[in-house]
């Protein structure tokens, strides 16, 4: 067996009862018996420390509470390093610990499970943005706090500082936004996918962190402001997230807006199934021109792009027809980003392929799917 840690053997067992008893006491009308009450908390370790902090959210009395926040600090801060390290051990009772020890990790466990590498990013949280852990435990309006602060230190540090954000500033600012009543502002999920973006390259090599990081930061993703949709989506495909796609459908009940339609057929034709094409049919009446950076050239000829052409080439994508097969000459499928919109379109010569294919792409959606080789016929 494992030799207990230093200071573990020394901490004596502490009942419920002589934990009420020992709290109240630091209430008492003498200082020698206030003294004393803190004396045997103080000797009965650890133990103590979650029943101090159910006392302080529940007692009415200022001064019990305020000599009940003053021996925990006083407890947190003599064993805080201990206790991280034996956190972060192979002993077997560190989760458990943990929960006793650290305010916030037993929500951060069941949001991003267990893993040594959990763990370690939790104490870096902790000790960087304090408030952000603690408030797991706390109330939506504690974590809407914490969530401000922590992204006001991060804009501070980049800015006056000169300092990079860091994954665990990424974290800190994406762990109060599991809470689905926490809402902020666009500005704050423009810093979080900024900082983020910084972060992507290393996050997603680390095959502890990434699987428990991208669920989190898809949950958010599935109700960012639409605001930030179009960034929103377009990260979710630079970073493979296949939340894109439930959001990408999402986008178009919500808004009407060329930039975030073109962008949210980009994630269906990535991320989605030949079961979303019929929700897209109706775009195919959409006659407004997408937005493309440059026009592109076929047969001296400049490609004229509409939302109705990005929507066919997003169901062609669903069910597996080649653009080129439906006469997008320039038709192209990125691994990244599914369609390239400046390619998914016709010339002005081509309006009667254009028309075929469209009404090609309405019978797929009624139901009759493609045959091999599913697109037009070539034109002589």
């Amino acid at each position: 067996m494992a030799a207990e840690p230093a200071g573990r053997e020394s901490e004596p067992a502490v009942t419920a009862q002589q934990a009420t008893e020992l709290i109240k006491a630091l209430g008492a009308a003498t200082f020698a018996e206030r003294e004393r009450a803190m004396g045997e908390i103080m000797r009965g370790g650890s133990a103590m420390a979650p029943h101090l902090r159910q006392a302080i959210e529940s007692q009415q009395d200022p001064e019990l509470i305020l000599r009940a926040k003053k021996a925990l600090h006083q407890m947190t801060e003599d064993n805080l390093e201990t206790q991280v390290e034996i956190f972060l051990s192979a002993d077997p009772e560190a989760l458990l610990r943990g929960r006793e020890w650290f305010a916030g990790w037993a929500e951060a466990e069941q949001l991003l499970g267990e893993s040594v590498a959990v763990r370690e990013l939790f104490i870096e949280v902790m000790r960087t943005h304090p408030d952000v852990t603690a408030s797991l435990h706390g109330t939506t309006a504690q974590r809407d706090a914490a969530a401000k602060r922590a992204a006001a230190a991060v804009q501070i540090g980049m800015l006056e500082r000169k300092q990079p954000p860091t994954l665990t500033d990424a974290v800190a600012m994406l762990l109060p936004l599991s809470d689905p009543a926490v809402q902020l502002g666009p500005g704050y999920e423009a810093t979080l996918l900024s900082v983020f973006n910084r972060q992507f390259a290393a996050v997603r090599r680390d095959a502890q962190l990434w699987p428990p990081i991208s669920g989190l930061l898809q949950q958010w993703m599935l109700r960012s402001r639409i605001e930030n949709r179009a960034d929103a989506l377009w990260y979710a495909m630079q970073w493979d997230l296949p939340a894109g796609r439930e959001l990408g459908l999402r986008t178009l009940q919500e808004t009407t807006d060329i930039e975030m339609v073109q962008t949210a057929l980009q994630a269906i034709s990535r991320f989605g199934t030949v079961g979303d094409a019929p929700k897209l049919v109706q775009l195919l009446d959409d006659e407004r021109p997408a937005i493309t950076r440059m026009p592109v050239m076929v047969d001296n000829q400049p490609l004229k792009v509409t939302i109705a052409d990005v929507a066919l080439a997003t169901i062609a994508t669903l069910h597996r027809v080649p653009l080129r097969e439906l006469q997008m000459q320039a038709g192209e499928v990125h691994p990244r980003v599914g369609i390239i919109v400046e390619h998914a379109g016709y010339t002005a010569a081509q309006a009667e392929q254009r028309a075929a294919a469209i009404e090609q792409a309405r019978r797929w959606c009624s139901g009759q799917p493609p045959q091999a080789g599913g697109g037009l016929k070539p034109v002589p």
